[in-house]
């Protein structure tokens, strides 16, 4: 019972995850607030959880549920649209999570991607079959020491890292917080450059402060923020190799 509910843990967090990274600036000009008559969809639960999914390729389903993108989104949907795109890349985040601060990177190519996390105590590095989906294996290095990496992740540290990204960055994320912003009294759509890539935002205030999510031309999350979650983008780019998303000798 154990071993079946953890492997169906770390499916459900594979699928939710959302790879972030930008690609290619497209000026800096402002598109005006506009969220009237564009409520996004529901919270991703269930069938529509492959909509914004990045671990995912894309399929009949995700193309019935998400329309062709437009950058500059001109709607919180359009925003979502964005984010419902597939792309490969690289980028580092500066993050805020349960109170500590640490680096996030995320990157995908093909097939294959790679989830690190560094916080004050170390690092914890998971590799990802997207097809299975199944984590393939898992490096931890303490701060100062040498990396300990296994193919299986018996005590669980790569799916804790799976799950702190898709609290940060993934798709049931992105449309919290595309729903949170679009429903305050100051809610806009506007247009933010993040590590020097232009994206679509949907911003705004409510009682717990700031609300920020943003999505890149390709679809990549470059800024997340609400609840005290942080994920900013400060590092991109559109190339990975094979031995970017290889485990450390």
């Amino acid at each position: 019972g154990r071993t079946a509910g953890y492997h169906g843990r770390v499916g459900r967090l594979l699928l939710l995850l959302a790879v972030a990274g930008a690609l290619a600036a497209c000026g800096g000009a402002t598109s005006g607030p506009n969220t009237d008559g564009a409520a996004p969809p529901p919270p991703a639960t269930g069938a529509n959880t492959v909509t914004i999914s990045p671990f995912g390729s894309s399929t009949a389903e995700t193309a019935t549920t998400a329309a062709e993108p437009v950058f500059p989104a001109e709607t919180p949907s359009g925003v979502l649209d964005l984010a419902a795109q597939h792309p490969d890349g690289m980028v580092t985040y500066a993050i805020l999570h349960e109170g500590a601060q640490g680096e996030m990177t995320i990157a995908r190519l093909g097939g294959k991607a790679l989830v690190a996390i560094t916080t004050g105590t170390g690092t914890t590095k998971v590799g990802v079959d997207v097809e299975g989906p199944a984590i393939t294996w898992v490096c931890t290095t303490p701060s100062g020491g040498d990396p300990t990496c296994a193919d299986k992740d018996e005590g669980g540290q790569g799916a804790d890292a799976l799950a702190a990204a898709a609290a940060l960055v993934g798709e049931d994320r992105v449309r919290e917080l595309v729903a949170a912003a679009s429903a305050t009294s100051d809610a806009n759509v506007v247009v933010r450059t993040q590590a020097q890539v232009d994206a679509s935002c949907v911003t705004g205030t409510n009682a717990t402060g700031g609300l920020a999510i943003c999505i890149s031309p390709s679809g990549f999350v470059t800024d997340a923020e609400g609840g005290g979650a942080i994920a900013r983008a400060i590092a991109v780019s559109p190339d990975v190799t094979d031995a970017d998303l290889a485990k450390p000798a």
